[in-house]
């Protein structure tokens, strides 16, 4: 019995030890996981969850290409549209005075709040624009739709324009309708300021919807920039700053003329020479803005498109023709130097990153993706140097006993839960967000102890845990035999009993006669 339960204890021992190599063996998967095989650099630190209304800014560290064209303009900026990358800039932080780029907010401010096709009918206000400005030609009481206006703003850049939508919308806006157009005007204009805020134009401040010269009235390279990304982002302007011309019904032919509804024709000509038909038409320029005022001197908002980039280039202070060659040089620095290369794909893992109080049935690590492709708008060849680090929300990291660095189950599907830096050469070039590619639940003791059931005989009929399991077999096998063996030997012992005559008799055990011997006592 003894020998049984020794056995028996042996054989227990041989399995815990097959199940401690089965927590081993998972322990090194999870390490191992940890462990980026591309260029990736791996190393995880935990910050505080970025503001969810963090301010669009642009890629100023992101790496220059050489032969970066001289410019004689006082500021000026290159940058990429999508990535937001800049490629060339001057004085890009300097104070300047925008001119007539001016419109190209007004234009977005008023999309805030109305559609393309509403009506608007213009007022008094035209007639508090000053004489040598420019003008679209509007009279006090036609009508035309918002589209027009826009082209009025931005085409033959018209002031008197701009002053009949700063009108409309601060109205609108405000609720009412009988505001004083001065009231309407630093109504609009900080409305300019709030949306200009929101774009991350931090050292921008109007004062007026048209940009005539005011001290007060002035931004940046970097921030017009900015503001021109967005604009292109819409629709309706995109298109309006593209076009050469326009010919046509204020109103589109909308309406019959009534006393009470007037409208007339307009022919109007761009004043961007990068997209009308002349010398200094530039086959990719696609907008946007021209400005001019004594202070400002001349001022170019332009944009081109070739091989599915998109750049835009603000110069200040250019002066003619100046404006055209410089931007026109500037493009072709960037789309010629630079091009557009994927850092990242959409929903393919970063990195894998151990969890915490999860359910270890559905694994120990998480993958960590981008939301989207990432996309570097980089010097030719240069794509293959990029590395990334990982940067986790604080309020979802557990640090293990050695400093480790887990997520904190639960966590939902495409849950943001850091940043990725992307690096070239060590420097910084851009971040992203990132997200988990898949929910984790939170574990139970139900599924921890299903997981270590389940691990430890996917352990045991492993090749590795046959292979023990065979080892084990094999000494029971040899054990047994070795005692078996040992209990035969016992077998030629004799043993001395006591007689029923009083003496002692000497017994063989296992023996074939059985015979016993001894003396007999003598009684007296």
């Amino acid at each position: 019995m003894k020998r049984n339960k020794r056995c028996f204890a042996l054989l227990l021992a041989c399995l815990l030890f097959v199940g401690s190599c089965t927590a081993c063996g998972k322990e090194e998967e999870a390490d191992s996981l940890t462990t980026q095989e591309n260029n990736a650099v791996t190393t995880v630190q935990t910050e505080q969850a970025p503001e969810e209304n963090a301010v669009p800014t642009l890629l100023q560290n992101a790496p220059k290409a050489d032969g970066a064209p001289q410019l004689s303009a006082s500021a000026a900026i290159l940058v990429e549209a999508s990535t937001g990358t800049v490629l060339m800039e001057k004085n890009a932080s300097e104070k300047m005075y925008p001119a007539s780029m001016t419109k190209i907010l007004t234009a977005l401010v008023v999309l805030d709040y109305f559609q393309p096709e509403e009506l608007v009918t213009v007022g008094r206000e035209i007639n508090e624009v000053s004489w040598d400005s420019s003008k679209a030609g509007h009279v006090v009481g036609e009508t035309l739709t918002v589209e027009n206006l826009i082209r009025g703003l931005i085409i033959p850049s018209g002031n008197d324009t701009a002053n009949v939508l700063a009108a409309a919308t601060a109205r609108r806006a405000s609720g009412e309708e009988n505001m004083s157009f001065a009231d309407c005007e630093s109504y609009f204009a900080d409305l300019m300021n709030e949306k200009a805020k929101e774009l991350g134009a931090l050292n921008t401040h109007f004062t007026n919807a048209h940009g005539y010269h005011d001290p007060e009235h002035y931004t940046t390279a970097y921030d017009m920039a900015l503001i021109c990304i967005e604009a292109m982002k819409n629709e309706t302007i995109a298109t309006i700053a593209g076009e050469k011309s326009f010919s046509g019904n204020g109103a589109n032919n909308m309406f019959s003329e009534t006393e009470s509804m007037q409208t007339q024709d307009y022919t109007w000509r761009s004043h961007n020479l990068l997209i009308t038909d002349n010398e200094y038409q530039y086959e990719y320029a696609t907008g946007i803005k021209t400005g001019f005022t004594d202070e400002a001197g001349d001022c170019l908002a332009a944009s081109a498109q070739k091989d599915g980039a998109e750049l835009i280039a603000v110069l200040f202070h250019a002066e003619d023709p100046a404006r055209w060659l410089e931007a026109t040089a500037l493009f072709e620095y960037g789309f010629n130097s630079y091009a557009m290369q994927t850092v990242a794909q959409a929903n393919t893992a970063l990195e894998e990153v151990p969890l915490h109080g999860h359910n270890r049935l559905n694994g120990d690590t998480l993958s960590v993706v981008a939301g989207t492709e990432v996309n570097a708008y980089l010097p030719t060849g240069m794509a293959s140097g990029i590395t990334w680090t990982v940067s986790y929300e604080e309020d979802l990291v557990y640090e293990g006993k050695e400093g480790e660095i887990m997520l904190q189950a639960p966590l939902t599907e495409h849950q943001q839960i850091g940043t990725v830096s992307f690096l070239l050469n060590g420097q910084e070039i851009m971040q992203q967000p990132v997200y988990s590619a898949t929910a984790v639940e939170e574990g139970t003791l139900w599924t921890n102890i299903r997981y270590y059931i389940g691990a430890f005989f996917a352990q045991v009929f492993s090749l590795k845990g046959l292979i023990v399991l065979a080892v084990i077999v094999v000494i029971v096998i040899v054990i047994l035999f070795l005692r078996k063996r040992r209990s035969r030997s016992y077998s030629a012992y004799t043993f001395r009993s006591r007689s029923r005559f009083g003496g002692y008799s000497r017994s063989r055990i296992g023996g074939r006669s059985g015979r016993r011997s001894g003396r007999r006592r003598r009684f007296k």
